[in-house]
């Protein structure tokens, strides 16, 4: 995946705006991150006024929209984004764009939101497999790269549900992996036999599984079960994807409160659980 201050310099050209030259890449580097973004300008910060300051204040309009029960305006929320931009404020920048894409469901800004957070330093395998899931159901452009490297992870994981899924998107994933969940799949009546007799990991695992081959009410039955019964070193996998099957499901009240509930996992697991949340409200208030 790309790194932080790539997608940085990627995002800050999208908006018009120069980066100081401490965040400035090579052309070649820039070349390496597709966000392909049409985010509009950002209002230019006024001569006077530093982007400290202009932060300072769009945080504070934000903030009284919310209040009133208002989504705060694109504009204001783009402002925020450059002055956060210039700032090289990365862990701002991306609660900026979080915030965009959760109150304006715009495909392009989700493609925004996930590049930030695949490139958050310490991403484990785990998480890039629920941001794959993430990126191929809301819409937003998945480059091949991406969805190869989502594939390979899966693939690695056996996760071969979500390895064709990527394939399917446009990822190569060597070798192929259709062939291995078909084989998978004529003993998963077996593995949720196994269910009772299971730890809290095994059926963790399982409802991994299920999820990445579309049973979404079995990998709920699953995740529950491992919550249930515990022991999973992964405290936040359950939850998650108990939350996606939920999802999966339209029991968007019910997966919404799963992601409430995932904790520990790595450095970018907060973010995912809350984005898939966003997702989940969306969906809840009638966007496809």
């Amino acid at each position: 995946m790309k790194h932080s201050i790539i997608v940085l310099a990627a995002i800050a050209l999208a908006c018009g705006l120069a980066l100081p030259a401490a965040a400035q890449v090579s052309e070649s580097n820039s070349a390496d991150s597709p966000t392909g973004s049409r985010i509009k300008r950002a209002a230019p910060l006024a001569a006077e006024s530093t982007p400290e300051a202009t932060a300072a204040a769009a945080k504070d309009r934000v903030a009284t929209l919310k209040r009133s029960g208002k989504v705060p305006d694109r504009a204001t929320l783009e402002t925020l984004l450059a002055a956060q931009v210039a700032m090289k404020d990365e862990a701002g920048m991306a609660d900026t764009l979080e915030e965009i894409a959760a109150d304006y469901n715009q495909p392009d800004d989700w493609t925004q939101i996930i590049d930030v957070s695949f490139a958050t330093p310490g991403l484990r395998d785990q998480d890039a497999i629920w941001l794959g899931r993430l990126m191929f159901v809301v819409g937003a452009p998945v480059s091949p790269n991406d969805a190869g490297t989502v594939g390979a992870i899966a693939s690695q994981l056996a996760f071969f549900g979500d390895a064709v899924n990527a394939k399917a998107h446009g990822g190569a994933v060597d070798p192929d992996p259709a062939p291995r969940a078909d084989n998978d799949k004529k003993t998963i009546p077996q593995q949720i036999a196994g269910e009772q007799a299971g730890d809290g990991t095994y059926n963790a695992k399982l409802s991994e599984a299920l999820y990445s081959y579309g049973m979404y009410p079995e990998a709920e039955a699953a995740a529950r079960l491992a919550i249930q019964k515990g022991g999973n070193p992964d405290a936040s996998e359950a939850p998650m994807v108990l939350g996606q099957a939920l999802t999966g499901e339209r029991k968007y009240d019910d997966a919404i409160a799963a992601f409430g509930q995932v904790s520990g996992g790595g450095p970018a697991t907060a973010r995912i659980a809350r984005l898939w949340g966003d997702f989940a409200k969306i969906r809840k208030n009638g966007a496809k």
